[in-house]
């Protein structure tokens, strides 16, 4: 039984030059009602399968996008098919320049309590670097009308290294990300995919990679504002972590609903068709079906993106598998390398794990 959803709405006002995930740079009011009449069918067949769901995240694509008719539809089909436990945590993405008061008004009516805010910069020239669209003039009404409707866990998405951005440029967006007071800060290096507009733009272009200041004036400047890193690319105020996502990173189970959507019932993985009309039509999702030792392996390595690693205890629960016979002589090997800590209680990753993580899971896997 799943107690976690999670949503995409593949809808955008236009693609990001740096974004690879599934959207749709423009659509039709038609696409919009065909994705929702498919969704509320999709969410009536899944439904009998979940607990009183302990979180939900509705992702994208840019779900603020839809229009207030649509967005009331969208809630009411959460709502209608799902039972919610007591202290639900209820995550929305959205933008700026389409999050307006009336919607806010809508997502807390309808038991949002928490927004994921899509910054990226606050600075124009690199906000353009990478193809943000819209303008950030509405961020002071939309900060003030959300914590009045009792929305007051809310994240912004921050982005560093673009090429062209100074190390002062990093500190200035932090700064003035602070100067908002979120709950909760998610700071990506930029990743640019292959496929991506911004990856073909860059061929040509010096690119200078200063990602470890980058990196620690995140930990300098915004834990002495009460911020404080538990995972890779994340910072929260104490108590203000993403549950959602730290269930997902310690590999509990979750539905996933709508196009390019993962699912995981702690064994098995699957995948909605990244493609509106195959998802529309009910393409059968894309099955990630591994053996139950490689399944904790995994389990194991990605909970090594958090600061706090692993409990053995919580892991043996996790996974019905005991830690150091499943990857022993790899946990071993990465506490020599000075990339986790290592003791008969657990494993965590240390700075240079966090800052290597890639190789870390590597290992584990």
């Amino acid at each position: 039984m799943f107690d976690s959803l999670y949503i995409h709405v593949p809808f955008c006002a236009g693609k990001c030059a740096y974004c690879a995930f599934y959207s749709l740079g423009a659509s039709t009011p038609e696409q919009r009602r065909s994705y929702l009449n498919t969704l509320a069918a999709e969410c009536r067949r899944q439904a009998p399968r979940c607990q009183p769901l302990q979180t939900i995240f509705v992702g994208g694509g840019t779900p603020s996008l839809l229009s207030p008719e649509e967005l009331g539809d969208f809630l009411a089909i959460v709502r209608d098919h799902f039972a919610f436990a007591a202290n639900c945590e209820w995550t929305v993405e959205a933008n700026p320049e389409s999050l307006t008061p009336a919607k806010i008004a809508m997502l807390a009516a309808a038991g949002v309590n928490r927004l994921s805010i899509g910054i990226q910069s606050f600075k124009t020239h690199l906000r353009e670097r990478i193809g943000r669209r819209g303008s950030l003039n509405q961020l002071p009404t939309i900060m003030q009308t959300a914590r009045d409707s009792g929305i007051r866990r809310i994240n912004f998405d921050l982005i560093f290294a673009i090429p062209g951005q100074t190390l002062a440029d990093w500190q200035e967006d932090l700064a003035q990300a602070l100067s908002w007071q979120p709950s909760h800060l998610s700071t990506y290096a930029l990743t640019v995919e292959e496929t991506t507009p911004l990856a073909q733009s860059m061929k040509n272009d010096q690119y200078d990679d200063d990602f470890v200041a980058f990196w620690d004036a995140c930990d300098e400047t915004l834990g002495k504002q009460g911020l404080h890193r538990y995972e890779i690319a994340n910072f929260a105020r104490p108590g203000h972590e993403c549950r959602h996502n730290l269930r997902i990173w310690h590999g509990a189970s979750y539905l996933g609903c709508g196009p390019a959507a993962t699912s995981f019932d702690g064994q098995d993985r699957w995948t909605n068709p990244a493609h509106l009309q195959q998802w529309l039509n009910g393409q059968a999702p894309e099955l990630d079906r591994i053996n139950p030792d490689a399944r904790a392996a995994e389990i194991l390595a990605f909970g090594m993106r958090c600061v706090a690693g692993w409990q053995w205890e919580d892991f043996r629960r996790r996974c019905r598998r005991d830690p150091l016979e499943l990857r022993g002589d790899a946990l071993r090997r990465l506490a020599k390398l000075g990339l986790i800590t290592l003791d008969a209680d657990g494993a965590r990753p240390t700075r240079q794990g966090l800052l290597f993580n890639d190789d870390l899971v590597a290992e584990l896997l």
